[in-house]
């Protein structure tokens, strides 16, 4: 401490520990100091715990901040919205989180805190992700984004895209099937703009285009921000992929406080149907089967009062068979689990994250392994999905970034699933014609129950989900580098940023299978103990059938290089940002069975938006996307998409501020514009 010397050593020594908890005796040539304990040094740290929810749902609040105030001492909320922190009676704390209205607390003598927070109507300064990353204040933008907190996607659901129903306005999602591997919900952004050919939204993780497989590999713990864009303007410098509507997601980057933050989630959730067929009984079916054929007056021949009747009383599951078809195939209920890790921390130089998610799903199918074949025949499937993000800060104004995305697949399954018809097969088949199996013969195949009515031959829904297996295994891979660089030394509000990245997806599949005999009953008579003695005989030419195999590959490869330079100023009450990008696609394929589908599909673009706003009450937004493909012939490659957009935040006239208590933003706003597609 820098102090004028002169004066008395009273008097220097006075200003020296002026405000401090130090005092000092003189003694000859000695000074004494003594440090008095003050409140913070008398009082020791007590562990807080404490849960933080939503005021009006009661929801926990997940990811939430809680952080000593004048510190670097913080922790997030767990999946439950809970918390411990060690502090001071004197310190306080403050809770944050997206969307809710921060809010301070005195820690004093409490220990178990429970703390609600309110939404945040009037947060119009957040920062919503729009096209190519970039961010815009939620105030003044005039384009149709949503932009949905990730703790609303997380639902007990094996894709992200499940979740999507009933929580973005705008987005029609329906799913088609509960099959493992086929359980995904398609879903689209204002309906179907293009006639043919990428019919869906154009998804974009991390800057870089992903298909919807690889959207629903993502857990709702990766997710940072997630922004739907709606209209043209929101669109348009996507150019040739924006005609559906954009799905913008960006995963967490690490923290610099003062400790890791590990997250764990362990979850278990019974599957069942949501509806099944009701199936009448053998008898039932045979008498309605009478009365149509009578009414009809088709001819066709009736079932015998005999067999009815015999069917009825269960003398024979071999010559009156009564099988429910749906329940010899299929199991009530499964039983699936998810599992989540992930670690957030790092320094002001390095921070990280780092998540490891697996999702294990297995089919309504019944296990007949033990029946019939040494294999399982049930669904089985194992997803693995890593996420790994880096950020190394080498100044204060530049970055560089490593996100690595890596997503393993392994399903084994039967042939027969919802694209090979198996629920088709049931209920093609009736009840009462023949058993699901005659008893072994003294050959060494199984003697599958079967009719043939002239050349049809109604196939055994058993003996078909058991027939085989297949195998798939399939992997992708993304990685980016970013490289984010300040240039307030050229003018203040200038930035650059710079993205490579690499994807590349693998899929291969195996397919075993072995036919099987099928067999009608031929001749039966009943002894006079009331037994019965059967025959039956094959249906075809009887044989040992040997198990075969048949496989599959695919695959394709992505390079993506694009940088954009960003301007974004303020000049009293007038605000100006622009962005001017170049970007450029090379998309190949891993499997090349021909010329054409050897040939590399490339595409080039340059974008702009200059978008103006005055006192955050009137707004202008111009956008352009000049894009380029090889999928159209020369001359014909490039399209230029415009759009213009116009706003006026009416809540900020004077003569809105007595109606503000009640309505605090109301804004119009306007667009046109052109979008495009070149996947035809």
């Amino acid at each position: 401490k820098s102090i004028d010397c002169k004066g008395s050593i009273d008097d220097v020594l006075n200003e020296v520990f002026k405000g401090s908890n130090i005092s000092y005796v003189i003694k000859g040539n000695e000074v004494i100091l003594k440090v008095e304990k003050t409140e913070s040094t008398q009082q020791k740290k007590a562990k807080i715990i404490g849960i933080v929810t939503d005021s009006k749902t009661g929801e926990p609040i997940i990811g939430a901040t809680v952080q000593l105030l004048g510190t670097t001492t913080g922790v997030i909320t767990d999946v439950d919205g809970k918390f411990e922190l060690a502090a001071f009676p004197k310190n306080e704390i403050q809770i944050s989180y997206i969307g809710y209205v921060t809010k301070k607390i005195k820690v004093g003598s409490q220990k178990v805190m429970s703390i609600t927070l309110a939404e945040d109507a009037q947060q119009l300064d957040e920062v919503v992700v729009t096209a190519f990353g970039t961010g815009q204040k939620k105030e003044t933008i005039t384009g149709s984004i949503q932009s949905v907190r990730p703790s609303d996607l997380l639902v007990p659901s094996a894709n992200l895209s499940s979740s999507f129903a009933g929580r973005l306005s705008g987005v029609i999602a329906y799913q088609r099937s509960g099959e493992p591997g086929q359980n995904s919900a398609d879903f689209f952004i204002r309906g179907v703009a293009t006639m043919n050919g990428a019919t869906s939204p154009l998804i974009i993780l991390d800057g870089v285009e992903v298909s919807k497989a690889d959207l629903n590999s993502l857990d709702p713990e990766v997710i940072e921000s997630f922004s739907v864009l709606k209209d043209a303007t929101a669109s348009a410098m996507y150019g040739t992929r924006g005609a559906n509507g954009v799905l913008i997601v960006k995963t967490k980057s690490g923290s610099d406080l003062d400790r890791p933050i590990i997250g764990v989630r362990l979850e278990g959730y019974v599957n069942t149907p949501t509806k099944k067929p009701e199936i009448v009984d053998g008898p039932t079916y045979m008498r309605l089967y009478n009365e149509a054929v009578t009414n009809q007056g088709t001819g066709a021949v009736l079932y015998s009062d005999e067999k009815i009747k015999g069917t009825i009383h269960n003398l024979n599951p071999y010559i009156y068979p009564n099988v429910d078809w749906y329940k010899e195939v299929f199991k009530d209920a499964t039983f699936n689990q998810k599992a989540n890790f992930n670690v957030r921390g790092g320094t002001s130089k390095i921070t990280y994250f780092m998540n490891v998610n697996m999702n294990h799903e297995t089919g309504m199918l019944k296990d007949r392994s033990s029946d019939f074949f040494s294999y399982k025949n049930n669904i089985d499937y194992m997803k693995y999905a890593f996420q790994n993000n880096v950020d190394f800060h080498l100044s204060k104004s530049s970055t560089i970034s490593l996100h690595l995305n890596v997503q393993l697949n392994d399903m084994h399954g039967p042939l027969t699933t919802k694209d090979g018809n198996g629920v088709g097969d049931i209920m093609g088949t009736n009840p009462v014609d023949f058993p699901v199996m005659f008893p072994q013969g003294s050959d060494t195949w199984y003697h599958w129950g079967g009719i043939l009515a002239g050349n049809y031959q109604p196939l055994n829904p058993v003996a078909l989900s058991s027939a085989g297996y297949k195998d798939t295994f399939e992997s992708t891979v993304v990685a980016n580098v970013n490289w984010d660089q300040k240039l307030d030394f050229i003018t203040k509000g200038l930035s650059f940023r710079a993205l490579v990245s690499f994807k590349n997806w693998s899929y291969n599949q195996k397919f075993r299978l072995q036919g099987y005999n099928s067999y009608q009953l031929s001749d039966y008579k009943q002894n006079e103990d009331g037994s019965y003695d059967f025959t039956n005989t094959p249906i075809g030419e009887p044989s040992n059938h040997t198990m075969d195999a048949f496989f599959g590959t695919n695959g394709d490869r992505r390079f993506y290089i694009q940088g954009y330079l960003n301007y974004e100023r303020s000049f009293g009450s007038h605000n100006v940002s622009g962005m001017l990008l170049y970007n450029q696609d090379d998309y190949n394929t891993n499997v090349n069975s021909s010329l054409i589908a050897s040939l590399p599909k490339r595409k080039m673009g340059v974008a702009a938006r200059l978008s103006y706003d005055y006192d955050h009450r009137y707004m202008l937004e111009v956008n352009a996307g000049y894009n380029g493909s090889e999928s159209f012939a020369k001359g014909h490659r490039w399209g230029l998409f415009p759009s213009i957009s116009l706003g006026w935040n009416i809540s900020e006239e004077k003569f809105w501020k007595p109606i503000k208590p009640v309505i605090s933003n109301f804004k119009v706003r306007g667009s046109y514009g052109l979008v495009g597609n070149d996947q035809i």
